[in-house]
């Protein structure tokens, strides 16, 4: 995840990011739900933490062509 970090005051460049990273993730279908299930565990976690810190803040850029998806996917991972 530490390439995926973007430094403040950074310009970023999406045309240099590749779209069909997977950030090494191999599995199918089915790892991927198993995998995210106890990402959303943590996620939980660290949003309470940052909810109750008042210092930081995420942005997340998901980039693909119209109906990819990316509105199932913010409702999918960050419904819990």
């Amino acid at each position: 995840m530490e390439q995926h970090r973007i430094e403040p005051g950074t310009k970023v460049d999406l045309s240099k990011l590749d779209p069909n990273d997977t950030s090494g993730f191999k599995g199918d279908k089915a790892d991927a739900q198993a995998e995210i299930a106890k990402l959303v565990h943590k996620l939980e976690g660290l949003q309470e933490i940052l909810y109750a810190e008042h210092k930081h803040k995420i942005l997340i850029v998901l980039q693909a062509m119209d109906t990819a998806g990316k509105d199932g996917t913010v409702r999918h991972v960050f419904s819990a």
